[in-house]
């Protein structure tokens, strides 16, 4: 068995170890998840980045304080990655909820068009995917997140909550608020359009 078809947890063994080989897998595991949370958060792809490479530093400085039995290792990768952001936005004075819409919604819209579509399809579906990443991004930053992370990254509202540190039901209002205000956000447009 190879090293890459390892648990997560039984790679943070290896990485608490300081195994270097370990630590490089769960990197490329999840790179481009965590990439995407946090450009959902700081929506520039620059900051995301260093905030990408913040996490994962911090995973290997921390590593000996992962606990298998008390989370599994996404849980709490995705709270440590909330953390970092959380703690570089407060560093820069931004308010979360202040956030403008995507400015870079190039390469998010690109996320959501199918390439097996024609050309008028893929228009169709980058232009919906720009108004939704429009939408999104006008939430408060509690509505965001847990779509986010729910929609997105498919995560269980048990993981969500112990990611972001809110009661589940907390969390479920916020989603069902979040979405019903992203509804009614996209309606407006598509009645001024």
């Amino acid at each position: 068995m190879g090293i890459d078809s390892l648990s997560d947890e039984a790679l943070m063994k290896r990485v608490c170890e300081r195994e270097a080989e370990a630590f490089r897998v769960l990197y490329v595991r999840y790179e481009s998840r965590i990439f995407n949370f946090v450009l959902r958060h700081v929506d520039h792809p620059g900051l995301a980045e260093e905030l990408l490479q913040e996490t994962f530093w911090r995973v290997w400085q921390a590593a000996r304080t992962f606990r298998a039995d008390r989370a599994q290792f996404k849980t709490w990768l995705y709270k440590v990655a909330l953390n970092a952001t959380r703690s570089e936005m407060a560093r820069k004075s931004h308010l979360l909820e202040q956030r403008l819409p995507a400015q870079d919604g190039v390469r998010e819209q690109a996320r959501f068009a199918s390439q097996e579509a024609g050309p008028a399809e893929r228009l169709e579906q980058t232009e919906m995917a720009g108004l939704l990443a429009s939408a999104l991004g006008a939430l408060p930053a509690p509505y965001r997140e847990v779509i986010g992370l729910k929609c997105i990254d498919g995560l269980k509202f048990s993981e969500i909550a112990a990611i972001t540190g809110a009661p589940e039901g907390t969390l479920k209002a916020r989603f069902h608020r979040g979405v019903a205000e992203l509804k009614r956000r996209l309606i407006v447009r598509e009645k001024k359009s």
